[in-house]
């Protein structure tokens, strides 16, 4: 009779730990009838003209998760060399902040977007090249931030 109590107890501490992963990690979230989940956009939150628009959510940069990072890069941006570039990033997540960098245009010191927030960027694209996108803030999908590009033509 023991073992059977033991049994029940693990299985009640497993419910809740997935109650609390729930309510930790995916407030926020509406589903859709297709049941794939979606996000809130912050105010504020729109693609500029001729720019770029990143979501930072629990599904990486712009469902980053779906696009089979890290062995994919994403989200990709082309440009051309001179061309003035904007990017609007957006903190989706409503439980973590999240940053956001590129190698040489964007890299001088710690970005963050807290959640509900949204941050302007721009730069000249004077340097040809592909540079990594990515976040250096360290959360539950940290991994998935990590193989944005910009190429630069």
């Amino acid at each position: 009779m023991p073992s059977s109590k033991l049994l029940v107890l693990v299985v009640a501490v497993l419910f809740v730990a997935a109650l609390a992963f729930t309510a930790l990690f995916l407030p926020g979230l509406n589903t859709v009838s297709s049941n794939t989940p979606t996000v809130t956009l912050p105010s504020g939150c729109v693609k500029p003209v001729g720019g770029f628009l990143i979501v930072a959510s629990i599904l990486g940069y712009n469902d980053s998760i779906d696009h089979g990072v890290p062995q994919n890069s994403w989200p990709v941006m082309n440009v051309k060399q001179g061309q003035n570039v904007t990017i609007v990033v957006c903190n989706a997540d409503p439980g973590e902040p999240h940053g956001f960098q590129i190698d040489h245009y964007y890299s001088s010191g710690l970005v963050s977007v807290a959640s509900g927030q949204v941050l302007t960027v721009r730069f000249v694209a004077n340097v040809a090249g592909t540079f990594r996108v990515y976040c250096e803030i360290p959360c539950a999908v940290h991994w998935a931030m990590q193989s944005g590009k910009l190429i630069v033509s």
